[in-house]
């Protein structure tokens, strides 16, 4: 895990990390799911990081959701 930065925004701030892998919990040894589909799998390609944002690093932290192929067409 490391700290990715920080989002100032107009109303509150968001600090994000950046975890290697699915980082959801998971421990050694638990099996995978099956991506969605469309979904690269967890820890791999786009989706080899897994990112988190709070507004406080007190306060809980929400994951952001993978990436699809159609996410990055739509961006660029």
């Amino acid at each position: 895990m490391r700290f990715f930065g920080k989002i100032w925004g107009s109303k509150q701030d968001y600090y994000v990390v950046e975890i290697t892998g699915a980082g959801e919990g998971e421990e050694e040894g638990e099996a995978q799911e099956e991506p969605e589909a469309g979904l690269e799998a967890p820890g791999t390609g786009v989706n080899k990081f897994t990112y988190w944002v709070s507004h406080s690093s007190l306060a809980e932290w929400s994951k952001l959701p993978d990436l699809s192929p159609a996410d990055i067409s739509a961006a660029r």
